[in-house]
């Protein structure tokens, strides 16, 4: 054998040396970052996914549920420390009905502070069978200090009753009355009501689902991998365990290994529980396969040269175009193709890919109708909203001696507040300020109806009581588990007489600009709709030239900072008395612009509708 004529240089040889050089590296540089395209293709495609995904589970536990608790809680204590009639039987009337309004809530608890003499009701023959099982954990559901410091509300930590597998959230929230006693209460609620909703009612696919406590133990879990009562083991929760002791949040898409296997995930921390929402998906392997490619080009680059350059030629031509082909898909499913059919004959990674790819493109379809919906939703809101803005005055009641400002702004599209105001004869008119319970959508149709019955008042609109009794008969028994608050003033100006009728509606507030001079005007009337016939009281009030009327709903008030600190009536009757010398509308934006530094500027909405009407009368 001729060693030397092995190793001499020849055409080919080098050929097949520049061939290598020129083609082959350039190739797998290229197939290297056509990887990495593909990679943040599918990072951005699959983030938004996860997004919607984590989202809508997240708004399911604080949004539809402990939310609509909490507030449901919140108006009943309301009601009661605003009702100076309340006594312990209607207090006990309205706790059953509450408790047979609510299926989830199965404890319903008023314990007075001072005393600790509570009055409670409960679903008996739930409450008795769980007690049969874990009689501890029950009693530990109805005993309760009864205390609480400044806090509008407090979620207790929730509790598991062991032997019936049952999970409870105890939920507190204060009364005071005007006497100085003040008393608690205690709502408990059936978490398992959520975890049903969740896993009968939310479709995640082949993904892993799992809800976790702050001590990472596993309080629901859709697969076998990890229970209800493990330790969930993934490395995501330190991550998960981190944010629970901040405020709530959703995670971007977080990859992770466990037990050498891929996964996609990511998490949401509840608004009011320390509890973690995380989904992950060992299936969605589009990040580990396009790593595990970019590994192999150099394997097989080495490979390439052994075997045959030729070969390596056409697998890497191969190889590039099914990437090119994978990146071509991405491309048009990040560019709202959800239609798009993957064509990938081969059973390796690219057909696994392109399964993977397929299932994305159809789960993306699918939560783009969902969000196709919600713009019509939105798009139907703001239709509701014009119509809302049209039933409301234009301007102000036009009358000699009356200055007059008002302004409406709904939390989201469409509110429960409203104003509107009666001109009458001989100089004199009839004012109206009322806030629906509730927001949204709900809240706006029943103000509609609070429209048509005021409309109906122009008759009797002297007699500021029957104004507001004649409303309640009108609505009684038409607006659902919900109710209305509401002020009303007759006005003569001539006369300088004031005579005012509340409905448990916030107080109105005459600054007297001659003696500066703040006087407070509160009847105390029963709240519209829950009984068929009230009687408001009222109180008549000699006015003197210069005197600021100022109307307003309660979202004035108990607008909240980041901190939680109410801006409360103390900082709002310091601005009427500041501001004594401008014009009613320019004093209402100087309220408002205050209130959006309170609540800070980032904030695009208030948390709860704001109306305010202010008049001057006569000169000062």
């Amino acid at each position: 054998m001729n060693i030397k004529k092995i190793f001499r240089p020849s055409l080919l040889k080098k050929f097949l040396i520049a061939f290598f050089v020129v083609t082959m590296v350039p190739l797998g540089i290229a197939e290297y970052f056509t990887m990495k395209k593909v990679e943040d293709e599918l990072k951005s495609v699959l983030n938004e996914q996860y997004y919607l995904i984590i989202d809508q589970l997240r708004r399911t536990v604080d949004e539809v549920y402990i939310g609509d608790w909490l507030s449901n809680l919140k108006t009943t204590a309301e009601y009661i420390e605003n009702d100076p009639y309340m006594t312990s039987d209607l207090i006990n009337s309205l706790l059953n009905a509450k408790l047979n309004q609510i299926d989830e809530i199965i404890i319903l608890i008023l314990k007075l502070t001072d005393s600790g003499e509570q009055l409670s009701t409960m679903k008996n023959e739930l409450v008795v069978e769980l007690y049969n099982q874990d009689p501890e954990k029950v009693a530990e559901l109805i005993q309760f200090s009864g205390e609480m410091n400044d806090e509008n509300f407090i979620i207790r930590a929730p509790v598991i009753l062991p032997n019936s597998k049952q999970l409870f959230l105890p939920i507190e929230v204060p009364i005071q009355w005007d006497d100085g006693q003040r008393a608690v209460l205690r709502g408990v609620f059936n978490l398992n009501s959520i975890i049903n909703f969740i896993s009968s009612e939310i479709s995640i696919g082949a993904r892993e689902l799992y809800i976790v406590n702050e001590t990472e133990e596993v309080v629901f879990s859709n697969n076998d991998r990890f229970v209800s009562g493990d330790t969930l083991l993934y490395p995501i929760m330190s991550m998960v365990k981190s944010s629970l002791s901040g405020e709530a949040r959703i995670s971007k898409i977080e990859p992770f290994t466990y037990k050498n296997v891929g996964y996609l995930s990511n998490f949401a921390v509840s608004q009011y529980v320390k509890w973690g929402i995380i989904v992950a998906d060992e299936s969605s392997r589009a990040y580990a396969m396009v790593e595990e490619a970019k590994r192999d080009i150099v394997k097989w680059v080495g490979l390439a040269i052994i075997l045959c350059v030729v070969f390596s030629v056409f697998f890497a031509r191969s190889f590039s175009g099914a990437m090119r082909y994978m990146t071509t898909i991405a491309k048009k499913i990040g560019g709202g193709e959800f239609d798009v059919k993957v064509k990938v004959n081969s059973k390796d990674e690219l057909g696994q890919m392109g399964e993977s790819l397929q299932e994305m493109a159809i789960s993306l379809g699918e939560a783009v109708k969902v969000k196709e919906e919600l713009f019509a939703i939105q798009a139907e809101v703001k239709i509701a909203s014009r119509i809302q803005q049209s039933i409301l005055p234009v301007g102000g009641p036009n009358l000699d001696g009356l200055g007059f400002g008002a302004r409406y702004i709904p939390m989201e599209g469409v509110a429960g507040d409203f104003y509107d105001f009666h001109v009458l004869e001989d100089n004199c008119v009839g004012v109206l300020v009322a806030d629906v319970s509730g927001h949204g959508i709900p809240a706006a149709m029943i103000s509609t109806m609070v429209k048509v019955t005021f409309s109906q008042q122009s008759s009797i609109a002297e007699d500021a009581s029957n104004v507001l009794n004649e409303m309640n008969r009108l609505l009684s028994g038409k607006m659902e588990d919900q109710f209305l608050t509401a002020m009303y003033l007759y006005i003569d100006i001539a006369k300088k007489k004031l005579i005012t009728a509340d409905a448990g509606h916030c107080p109105l507030y005459i600054w007297r600009r001659k003696d500066k001079e703040m006087i407070r005007v509160k009847p105390k009337g029963m709240i519209i709709g829950f009984l068929p016939v009230i009687n408001c009281p009222i109180e008549e009030t000699k006015l003197k030239d210069g005197d600021r009327l100022v109307m307003y709903t309660d979202g004035i008030v108990e607008a909240a900072n980041p901190e939680g600190e109410l801006f409360n009536d103390d900082r709002f009757i310091n601005l009427i008395s500041t501001h004594q010398d401008v014009a009613p509308e320019e004093f209402i934006d100087i309220v408002v612009a205050e209130l959006k530094k309170w609540v800070g500027e980032d904030k695009k909405t208030f948390e709860d509708d704001l109306t305010m009407v202010v008049m001057d009368i006569g000169k000062y």
